[in-house]
């Protein structure tokens, strides 16, 4: 039995289970993510040929409802998105880490 989900909103397969933040723990979001990467200097049109495929292949009705079926919802982003979703989760869990005194290691 579900009693919280950790995303912004309700999962659509769990629409009567309330989020964490809506059960009262502020800011509370840990979502996953998938994405793919180049490396640094790719030419801007290979990564926007790429990024079309993948909007493509995301927007299919078969992977939509494959997706759905596990429980996850798919969406796709432009490149800019998913550097500043990187960097973004970088700082947050580099916080968390520091705050919870956990060792760094090389």
């Amino acid at each position: 039995m579900a009693i919280a989900s950790a995303g912004l909103t309700r999962a659509g397969h769990l629409s009567d289970v309330p989020t964490v933040m809506e059960s009262g723990l502020r800011d509370y979001e840990v979502t996953s993510w998938n994405g793919l990467s180049v490396p640094a200097g790719t030419p801007a049109g290979i990564v926007a040929t790429l990024n079309r495929a993948v909007d493509d292949v995301i927007a299919s009705p078969d992977i939509q409802g494959k997706a759905a079926e596990m429980g996850m919802t798919m969406r796709a982003s432009k490149p800019g998105e998913m550097t500043a979703r990187l960097k973004a989760d970088i700082a947050k869990w580099g916080a968390v880490i520091e705050k919870a005194g956990i060792a760094k290691r090389d």
